[in-house]
């Protein structure tokens, strides 16, 4: 059987949507973007990949190893 598990940076990754948020917040003044960098905040892990993976993010940036 095939493993299909990546390790992820997750603390990179939230990093990275976090200072998308606050981009769009600041630079296009998306005052919704504010609030979601909160919820990136406080994601889990797995939220937070889900989150990239609706928002087109490469998670390959952030793989381990």
């Amino acid at each position: 059987m095939y493993d299909e598990t990546i390790t992820i940076n997750v603390d990179a990754l939230r990093e990275k949507l976090k200072s998308e948020c606050l981009g769009a917040f600041f630079g296009a003044g998306f005052g919704g973007a504010l609030l979601e960098s909160c919820d990136i905040e406080k994601a889990s892990p797995e939220e937070l990949v889900e989150y990239a993976i609706r928002n087109r993010i490469n998670l390959e940036k952030f793989t381990i190893g």
